[in-house]
């Protein structure tokens, strides 16, 4: 992860942005992130490959649906709450719980 990622607190973003996808309810994205996590493949490769193309475009497709449906208020509210949330994560402000 750390050649994609190149910098550690990203990598870190990348590992816990996998470990959602591994425990999540989507098989084919769950095996993906676990072979990452594992490094039984590389992440280039595992969403490079067939295998991965349609749970990945399915979940891009489901998450642009949601956010073509929100407002205004609702885009900004949605993307200042994620800047605060990676910020979090990544200057480690918080503890995971």
């Amino acid at each position: 992860m750390y050649e994609i990622a190149g910098d550690p607190r990203l990598a870190k973003f990348l590992r816990t942005s996998l470990t959602t996808l591994a425990n999540g309810s989507e098989p084919l994205l769950r095996e993906l992130a676990e072979g990452v996590l594992s490094g039984r493949v590389n992440l280039r490769e595992a969403v490079a490959s067939d295998a991965y193309g349609e749970a990945l475009s399915s979940a891009f497709e489901r998450f642009s649906a949601y956010y073509d449906r929100l407002d205004g208020d609702e885009k900004e509210r949605l993307t200042s709450e994620t800047a605060q949330q990676l910020d979090d994560l990544l200057d480690e402000r918080h503890p995971k719980p």
